[in-house]
């Protein structure tokens, strides 16, 4: 039946967002492990991103899942007084003795992405409306859906950065002061890394790993940022 197989075979594209919280590890570590001034708090370090996804059945189980996306790192300090500025030789960090009550403090880099990820997806069976699909049989037909079974991909992708800043929020006799500093803090423009999806049914989740660090060479901590959560 034509109609079957035009829903078995092909490019489909989909729009998708990655939401979950980030960190970065420094040789492997947590900083927090080593109580480096730039340890993030985990809830608060949210990474968004906003994708157009393509999927192109190639046969059997094997799927491949590509297109592009702009995603968001947001590093939210531990120390709230921290302060992140662009120093003549590499970024620095300090904390503020204002005479005030410090909020938050955090570090956010904006990317425009493009990857391509392997699945398998191993579907399942899923009955159709005749009437609906025009599907033979007399009331029901049976189809294979890909994205109503088991599903498991890694990858890769690779990212330009489109822009960074920081925001330090202070207050002071009950009012707030948010200040922003956009600047590119000495950023690797280039990121890129591995990723796994895995997910059954409605549920996706996956995990981003940059292989390349944070920072420019000698201009920064050596860190590696790392993503994870759900796919909505």
């Amino acid at each position: 039946d034509s109609n079957r197989k035009k829903r078995r075979y092909g490019t489909y594209n989909d729009f998708k967002i990655d939401l979950g919280i980030n960190n970065f590890l420094e040789e492997g570590e947590s900083p927090s492990e080593n109580n480096a001034p730039y340890s993030v708090r985990p809830w608060g370090s949210w990474y968004i991103a906003l994708k157009s996804v393509n999927d192109t059945h190639i046969g059997g189980a094997l799927h491949i899942l590509w297109g592009g996306d702009v995603s968001w790192y947001n590093f939210k300090f531990e120390d709230e007084s921290l302060r992140l500025i662009e120093g003549a030789e590499g970024v620095e960090f300090f904390s503020s003795t204002e005479n005030v009550s410090f909020e938050k403090s955090k570090l956010t880099a904006a990317y425009v992405n493009a990857s391509v990820v392997p699945m398998l997806k191993f579907g399942s069976k899923r009955r159709y409306d005749r009437k609906k699909f025009r599907f033979r049989g007399e009331n029901w037909d049976f189809g294979w859906n890909a994205d109503e079974g088991f599903r498991i991909g890694a990858g890769m992708y690779a990212g330009y950065r489109i822009g960074s800043y920081t925001k330090f929020v202070t207050k002071d006799d009950g009012d707030k002061d948010k200040n922003r500093d956009k600047d590119g803090f000495y950023l690797n423009d280039l990121r890129y890394g591995i990723r796994g999806q895995v997910g059954f049914r409605g549920i996706d989740i996956f995990v981003n790993y940059d292989l390349n660090e944070l920072f420019a060479d000698n201009r920064g901590p050596k860190l590696n940022a790392f993503s994870f959560g759900v796919v909505l």
